[in-house]
C-alpha cells in the first residue's frame, strides 16, 4: 500500500490537498469532504482527492483485474 501524506511530511507542510488524497486512499468518497463548498479548503481537499483517484495510488494491489 502506498504511504499516507500525513505519515510522509511535516504537520505544518500538511495542506487540505494532502488530505484530500489521503481521504481517497483510505476510501472516502468524494461526498465526504469535510469542508463547506464557501471555502478554499474544499476545492484543495477535492482536488487532492480526485488525483489520488487518478493515479496508481488508488487502484488496490490485492484487487485482482
Amino acid at each position: 500500500m502506498v504511504d499516507l501524506r500525513r505519515d510522509t511530511i511535516a504537520e505544518a507542510d500538511y495542506l487540505p490537498l494532502d488530505a484530500g488524497w489521503d481521504a481517497r486512499l483510505e476510501g472516502k468518497r468524494i461526498n465526504e469532504n469535510p469542508w463547506a463548498v464557501n471555502n478554499w479548503k474544499h476545492y484543495d481537499w477535492e482536488k487532492g482527492w480526485i488525483m489520488a483517484d487518478e493515479s496508481d495510488a488508488a487502484v488496490p494491489t490485492d484487487n485482482p483485474l
